[in-house]
């Protein structure tokens, strides 16, 4: 537990530093929520910032814990966007606030994806376009989605670092 823990506080402060917010919390993962109070372009800019910092945190919390891991933490990340019905669920005293619908149910996915895949992250193409990222900035693929008739292009991130400078020169192109 103490190690889980601290995994979902490095990842907390990382979607917290791009100016998400920690949601749902369900063993070892964890369901981060953007553009509650921005565009959607800044949010998936921001989806694309955490995914980078968590790299990061992860990078900082193997090496706090590296004597007592046999193995350093790996993660998989899925970062998908679209329209979700946002507000509070569940029962009396056991109420949360949460978002349901299509993009979270994909979101889920493509990060169960990133095992088979082998890369620590899967992005929709529509938030690639979304932030602003060229198209050749991430390798493409087409893949089949459990729930949905049609398949779906995605861009895989081996390494989720190289986002902070994909999103950071973008940032200098728009200016």
């Amino acid at each position: 537990m103490f190690i889980v823990n601290r995994f979902l506080g490095a990842v907390s402060q990382a979607v917290l530093e791009a100016g998400g917010r920690p949601n749902q919390f369900v063993g070892d993962g964890m369901l981060a929520l953007f553009g509650l109070a921005t565009g959607r372009q800044e949010a998936c800019r921001q989806a694309l910032r955490a995914a980078a910092l968590i790299a990061t945190h992860v990078d900082e919390l193997n090496q706090f814990l590296s004597h007592d891991l046999r193995e350093p933490i790996r993660f998989g990340i899925g970062i998908h966007g679209g329209e979700v019905i946002v507000g509070d669920i569940g029962y009396r005293d056991h109420m949360v606030f949460t978002a349901l619908g299509d993009a979270v149910n994909v979101a889920a996915r493509l990060q169960d994806m990133t095992k088979t895949l082998a890369c620590e992250a899967v992005v929709s193409d529509e938030v690639r376009t979304t932030a602003g990222l060229p198209d050749d900035a991430l390798p493409m693929q087409e893949v089949a989605i459990r729930g949905r008739n049609e398949p779906m292009i995605v861009r895989t991130v081996q390494s989720t670092r190289t986002l902070s400078t994909l999103v950071g020169n973008q940032q200098a192109v728009a200016a």
